[in-house]
């Protein structure tokens, strides 16, 4: 046993004294995870789309109510999907739209109007995106204003609710200066009607006017629609998570454990290169107690990095749900990737051979794996592929310890199949070192 450490110490120090390496396997992952993080910034807080998403509903399918959906789609920071009230509702509750608008009947009656009750709105929103639904509101406002306009631009339209207006002027329960002052204003709009050179000019100063005196456009009712999203869905992943390291510090552990693999296999390779490995071969050390030294090197290496990323993780604000099972998730990881390095080595008989394929398979494994895109954001069939690399179940072990907030027997998938793919490469790598070097 004192033998096997001795090498590992032995091999560690090399690596560690190599000034590459050590930038690869300590202060590169630091800046990817840095990089990636600050890239991302905060995902749980609204899915990376600039537009907000939201489902319109028309119960009063009048001209007027068209009208008014046109000019909410001018508007470019809104996406508007005609939708039903039920399917809206669904959406919103399972996060794929931040809120709905709904236009009752009789909306078409009372929208642009100067006069009698404002149109009733009602906006269906998720409780968690209230600064999108303030948002809203201002946009239907905006909405309403055209609408206004609109009437202004067809003056001989204005009639029929101007004689209205003055029958319910005179039914109304309103004070004499009141009554005044909306008979006036009344009165201009009609003789800016018959006066067609003096609707251009009229216009802006009458809806000033008209807003001056307290006027209200729009009647805005806002309800809650309680949102129950999928756990398994990219929201409902997305909602676990409390910072912006939660994600990439993970993918940077991973850049870590991997340029382990690759200095430790490139060491492998220079020392049979060099006959090192020959002429500890004909010492009194067993080939099984050199290769045993050189995994071991390799695990305590691996393990520090995690450890190390870990750490810097949480002082930026990374808050892991279980350090138990982070530990045994990292112990796990060092396995596996121990074994992956064994069968890199034994990829080339030098170390150009194998520093090249070995960096081409490693990189391969970390693109399909999500070291560079998150895995929940690649297309489904990829998201399937991505099941073939250890790095996908290595960090799936990692992020379920940290947010994903997997039980213990949730945990048993990923670290049964990290352990298994550790042992295996691991026998493999070795008999082929073994045949290569007898």
């Amino acid at each position: 046993m004192n033998r096997i450490l001795s090498m590992a110490m032995k091999d560690i120090k090399l690596i560690f004294r190599d000034r590459m390496s050590l930038f690869f396997i300590c202060g590169f992952p630091i800046l990817m995870g840095l990089f990636f993080g600050l890239v991302m910034g905060n995902p749980a807080g609204g899915g990376g789309s600039s537009k907000i998403n939201v489902a319109i509903v028309d119960q009063d399918d009048s001209q007027v109510s068209r009208e008014f959906i046109k000019a909410m789609q001018k508007i470019e920071e809104l996406q508007l999907e005609p939708s039903t009230r039920q399917l809206a509702s669904d959406n919103i509750r399972k996060g794929k739209m931040v809120g709905m608008i709904v236009l009752p009947e009789g909306f078409g009656d009372r929208a642009g109007n100067f006069w009698g009750d404002p149109p009733d709105i009602e906006i269906g929103r998720d409780p968690s995106r209230s600064a999108e639904t303030a948002m809203l509101q201002g946009y239907i406002m905006q909405g309403i204003g055209e609408l206004i306009g609109k009437r202004f631009d067809n003056p001989s339209s204005m009639k029929p609710m101007l004689s209205k207006a003055r029958e319910d002027l005179a039914s109304s329960d309103v004070s004499a200066s009141q009554r005044l002052l909306v008979s006036g204003f009344l009165s201009s709009l009609e003789s800016m009607i018959e006066s067609a050179d003096a609707v251009t000019s009229a216009d802006e100063s009458l809806i000033e006017n008209a807003g001056s005196g307290g006027m209200q456009f729009a009647n805005i009712k806002v309800a809650s629609v309680a949102r129950n999203v999928d756990p398994d869905s990219t929201a409902g992943q997305l909602s676990k998570i409390s910072s912006r390291w939660d994600i990439s510090f993970p993918q940077a552990m991973l850049w870590g454990v991997l340029s382990c693999v690759t200095g430790f296999a490139i060491s492998i390779a220079r020392e049979r290169t060099m006959g090192t490995f020959t002429r500890l071969q004909v010492a009194p050390i067993t080939t099984q107690s050199i290769l045993a030294g050189k995994a071991l090197a390799c695990f305590l290496t691996s393990l520090a990095v995690v450890a190390m990323m870990a750490l810097f993780g949480v002082s930026l604000g990374m808050q892991p749900t279980s350090y138990p099972k982070l530990f045994v998730a990292s112990v796990c990881v060092s396995v596996a990737f121990t074994g992956v390095m064994m069968v890199v080595s034994v990829l080339g008989k030098t170390e150009q051979s194998v520093s090249g394929a070995g960096m081409a398979i490693i990189m391969v494994l970390a693109m399909l794996g999500g070291c560079m895109v998150p895995a929940m954001f690649l297309p489904g069939f990829l998201q399937t592929i991505s099941f073939i690399s250890p790095v996908r179940w290595a960090i799936l072990a990692i992020e379920g310890a940290i947010w994903r907030q997997f039980s213990w027997a949730e945990m048993v998938s990923p670290l049964s199949v990290l352990l298994g793919f550790g042992v295996v490469c691991f026998v493999v790598g070795n008999q082929i070192l073994k045949r290569q070097t007898t």
